[in-house]
């Protein structure tokens, strides 16, 4: 298949992605909406908390196969077929997710006598079993996109989980259950969506053959052995993206936890970006690194950087303008979260865009993963123990930021000493110049939000359109190869020389 094929196929997977992530979008809002207005800052932090620690939890219950089933189905060698390969995957994760959910239960148990934490000890106890849920539903969309199918992601991840969560959690609390609507929303959305991608996957990899599936002690050993290192890399890095949410409950209690929680929630539509290109990046990332090697990857990445940080920088434009009186909107106490949550919007935008890279060390030096999570978890902590006791929520959100700044630093020198891949500082120039001149005009509109918003807008897609056309630059992704036979058709790009 030729790079133009290759361009077709992102553009159909990311045409996907983003009617998947608008979709999401309007569920987030209802869901904060919803959370905010009828459960309340107390129960709001403690729900917040608990899924945190549930969603770490995920990461060693997935045993690191949602990335790294790629790669055992592209590189499978014992002739075993992919819902062989699925099956065994779905086994080791089912082992992996139930060594986890017995010590969240019993930490959970252990903390519910503490009268500051025993809103979170409840949910945690039932929010547990979700680790297995959470990982299968990860593992099953996971092999839907290998066969490049979009959609199922979509309905599972944009449409089922986050509408059929708000829907029971808001008639949850409408029949008496405002103590745990929340968490039987959770659990609707995790289960509906579970039953759908297991559907899912059956359409897209065949028929399980489970009579004639025999899974040896070895072949799980081997499995196991193949996917420890990714595993222990997403959990270090699933740690230190939520370390400053676990300080401020340490540090500050539930109800503060509920303002910063709802101050990463409203900046999450700039994740989902991420999160919307990462369907069909991390698969495609894993074939042209086998066929092209990292140097071709590195460029590749590159331009995904460029377009995601294009897509980031207006709704941080969004977030200044309109941010405050939307938490406010959600509930009066939720506005003392502005600052924290455009503080949290920067640093996302940062590892969401530069992070893409992230998938060369993962498939060829895994361990440098671990020393970038190690960095970021350190200025993480450092800077939190110094700025959350005196700032509060902002000082936890600064030293997020801090650390997101570290961990870009540091993967910038393992890429260029190990990969020779050196992206110059300006190739994403153009979207920053642009986010730059719209934040600067939503700064100076202060005070009028639809205005400041409008005009951060306009001043965002004029500048953005002329340093692209002075540059001589575009936003499109070039040179990933998804076929051997493909033929290099990418002309040098003066940029990334």
């Amino acid at each position: 298949m030729t790079e133009a094929a290759a361009q077709r196929l992102i553009l159909k997977g990311g045409g996907s992605a983003a009617l998947g992530f608008l979709i999401r979008l309007g569920a987030r809002l209802l869901f904060v909406l919803m959370a905010g207005r009828l459960f309340g800052v107390a129960l709001f932090g403690a729900f917040t908390i608990a899924v945190a620690v549930v969603e770490l939890a995920v990461t060693l219950g997935g045993a690191g196969m949602k990335r790294q089933l790629f790669k055992l189905l592209d590189e499978e060698r014992d002739g075993r077929s992919p819902p062989h390969v699925l099956l065994d995957a779905i086994a080791l994760v089912t082992l992996a997710s139930l060594v986890c959910i017995a010590p969240v239960m019993l930490g959970a148990i252990l903390i519910a006598d503490d009268p500051l934490a025993d809103k979170t000890a409840t949910a945690l106890l039932l929010l547990a079993p979700m680790i297995w849920g959470q990982a299968l539903l990860d593992l099953l969309l996971a092999a839907t996109r290998w066969t490049h199918k979009m959609r199922h992601q979509v309905w599972a991840r944009s449409i089922i989980e986050p509408y059929a969560g708000v829907a029971v959690a808001a008639l949850a609390w409408a029949l008496g259950f405002q103590a745990t609507g929340l968490i039987v929303g959770y659990w609707a959305g995790t289960l509906g969506a579970l039953g759908y991608a297991l559907v899912s996957a059956r359409l897209c990899l065949g028929p399980f053959s489970l009579r004639t599936w025999r899974l040896s002690p070895a072949r799980l050993l081997f499995v196991a052995r193949e996917t420890a290192l990714p595993t222990l890399s997403d959990f270090t890095n699933a740690l230190a993206g939520r370390l400053d949410l676990y300080l401020v409950g340490l540090f500050l209690g539930e109800s503060p936890a509920g303002i910063y929680g709802m101050a990463r929630q409203v900046r999450t539509p700039i994740r989902q970006v991420r999160q919307s290109f990462d369907g069909l990046l991390t698969p495609i990332v894993s074939r042209t690194l086998s066929l092209a090697g990292p140097a071709r990857t590195g460029q590749a990445t590159a331009s995904a950087t460029r377009l995601i940080l294009a897509i980031q920088l207006p709704m941080l434009i969004g977030l200044v303008a309109i941010g405050e009186p939307l938490l406010r909107w959600i509930g009066p106490e939720f506005a003392a979260g502005y600052l924290a949550m455009l503080l949290l919007a920067a640093a996302e935008a940062i590892q969401g865009a530069y992070g893409v890279s992230d998938l060369i060390l993962l498939y060829r030096r895994p361990a440098l993963i671990l020393w970038l999570t190690a960095i970021g978890a350190a200025v993480n902590v450092a800077a939190g123990l110094i700025l959350i006791p005196r700032f509060g929520v902002e000082g936890a959100a600064a030293a997020a930021l801090a650390a997101y700044v570290a961990a870009n630093a540091a993967r910038r020198l393992f890429l260029a000493r190990s990969f020779a891949i050196h992206v110059p500082l300006g190739y994403a120039g153009a979207p920053l110049l642009a986010g730059a001149a719209g934040l600067a005009v939503a700064l100076a509109l202060a005070g009028m939000p639809m205005l400041a918003f409008l005009a951060g807008l306009a001043a965002y897609g004029a500048t953005l359109g002329t340093a692209l056309r002075l540059g001589g630059a575009s936003l499109s992704m070039t040179h990933f190869v998804i076929d051997a036979a493909a033929e290099d058709v990418t002309p040098p790009d003066p940029q990334l020389r």
